[in-house]
């Protein structure tokens, strides 16, 4: 089973840098994306909240202060992709800009400005972007996907990562306070009114909402600050729609200044926060929704999704991301899959986290260039911190255990005890024996595949159990003071005794 994460080895590990200028409602935004095609990776993600859809004037034209604002920073942007060689990049306008009077002028000025071929998408593209984004980044996605943009908010039916409904509303927050003002209670009618068009919402048949889209995530922000939770990485976190109603409620009453003193909320975003929050309380009352997964990936994601072949797809983000950092951080990137046919019969039972596994065996070596007192912080810190999609936070902390006693043995201290705590006992035990059977092979036959040919961990119930090593004779030399050590402790973790077995 788990030797089919290798299939698609080739086309995980293409590689090239392109980017994505974004000009939405609110924020004008370039990011530059390096890394494997299937897993992009942000080598710079810059924005500016311009507010090309805030306080349009009274002809529907956009804010002048605003379009200046925009030209300095597409100004910026220009400059910064010249440095960066000119890579392939792919340039959109949304909400805000197909609806103004002048939106087409503007972009026309910006291409003979600037050089920056920008398309106008329309809401029905930037829901399906929207949904391509999630896709790439949550495969086999079922539920629904809510970008929430200054301007509109795009909803996609999934089903297995296929796209079934789409529809655009024009109720971001901006919009919302060009029509309601600062009157909540009219917004909310609005909000109300606007979804009726969404009736896949009523069918009630997804209980999922993906949430996209940069308010979205700041309300996860302020959820995360008021559960204290131990793993502030955005991507995957999921939260219990009930959980998810009440930040919103309590975001909807706050003034201006109860949100200023939240900190990690940009104060341009403060005034349409609590217009975001009774959007999301709408849309996961109608959908019924029991959780909220935030997704990194939204319509950015999607436009280089879309341009992928079906080969390229089809590939596994997670384990082409492992793949990338491994080639770059472990002196022999290869040297974890001959590991995989001495482990694996050890683990073979435990289907579940087969993938997890091949992704241990892959960036096993990853502390290997640091100091030795610092490779199991080192590698704990890479699975915790890197920025991988297609797992969840709990996948990712049994990673980063897994590694971390990969290189430390079984500690009783490990970092970031609160995050390891978010894994049951049994998910503990296992991540540490599973760390310290890659620890022992990795000082039998450091760094070096041909030795370990034919050997191989069983473990043989009984009482005792037997923790059973076996190679081939010629290999006996190899079992020096470390690796029996290490043999020791693994045994132990199995509370079994260790076996040697030549033959």
């Amino acid at each position: 089973m788990i030797g089919s994460f290798r299939d698609n080895s080739s086309v995980a590990a293409k590689a090239d840098r392109r980017a994505v200028v974004d000009i939405g409602s609110n924020s004008v935004r370039l990011v530059v994306y390096d890394g494997p095609s299937r897993a992009p990776l942000a080598i710079c993600n810059e924005k500016s909240l311009c507010g090309l859809g805030r306080d349009m004037t009274a002809e529907g034209d956009l804010n002048p202060a605003a379009v200046v604002d925009a030209r300095v920073t597409l100004a910026r942007f220009r400059q910064l992709l010249k440095e960066y060689g000119d890579p392939p990049t792919y340039a959109i306008a949304t909400s805000a800009i197909r609806e103004a009077n002048d939106g087409e002028a503007f972009v026309a000025d910006l291409r003979r400005e600037f050089g920056f071929d920008v398309s106008i998408i329309s809401g029905a593209e930037e829901a399906a972007l929207a949904a391509y984004g999630v896709i790439s980044f949550e495969p086999e996605a079922t539920g629904v996907a809510g970008d929430m943009g200054g301007g509109s908010l795009e909803l996609v039916s999934l089903d297995k990562s296929a796209v079934a409904e789409t529809v655009s509303l024009p109720i971001g927050p901006l919009s919302i306070m060009r029509r309601v003002g600062d009157n909540v209670r009219e917004a909310r009618l609005l909000i109300e009114k606007e979804l009726d068009q969404a009736q896949f919402l009523k069918k009630k048949k997804y209980d999922t909402l993906y949430s996209v889209g940069g308010a979205w995530r700041a309300i996860a922000r302020i959820n995360m600050r008021l559960r204290s939770y131990p793993l502030p990485v955005l991507h995957h976190y999921e939260i219990s729609s009930q959980d998810v109603k009440d930040t919103c409620e309590l975001i909807a009453r706050q003034s201006r200044r109860s949100l200023e003193e939240i900190p990690g909320i940009p104060r341009r975003r403060l005034d349409t926060l609590p217009y975001a929050a009774v959007v999301m309380q709408s849309v996961l009352e109608r959908m019924n929704a029991k959780k909220v997964v935030v997704s990194a990936g939204g319509v950015r994601e999607g436009l280089l999704y879309r341009v992928l072949s079906d080969e390229e797809r089809e590939a596994d983000p997670f384990i082409a991301a492992c793949r990338f950092y491994a080639g770059r951080l472990s002196p022999n990137p290869a040297f974890g899959e001959t590991v995989m046919t001495v482990v694996e019969p050890l683990f073979s039972a435990d289907k579940a986290r087969a993938r997890l596994r091949y992704a241990c065996y892959v960036l096993m070596d990853i502390g290997a260039f640091f100091h030795p007192d610092l490779r199991g912080r080192h590698a704990f810190d890479t699975a915790m911190w890197v920025p991988f999609v297609s797992v969840s936070h709990k996948e990712r902390i049994w990673l980063a255990l897994a590694l971390f006693s990969r290189y430390q043995g079984r500690s009783s201290v490990f970092p970031n005890e609160e995050a390891i705590s978010l894994l049951d006992e049994e998910a503990q035990r296992v991540a540490v024996q599973f760390g310290l059977a890659l620890r022992f092979v990795a000082s039998f036959s450091p760094k070096i595949g041909a030795p370990l040919e034919g050997c191989r961990l069983d473990f043989e119930p009984g009482e005792p159990g037997k923790l059973i090593f076996r190679a081939p004779p010629e290999r006996r030399a190899m079992m020096a003071e470390t690796p029996r050590k290490r043999l020791d402790a693994l045994a132990a973790a199995f509370n079994a005794i260790p076996v040697e077995a030549y033959e």
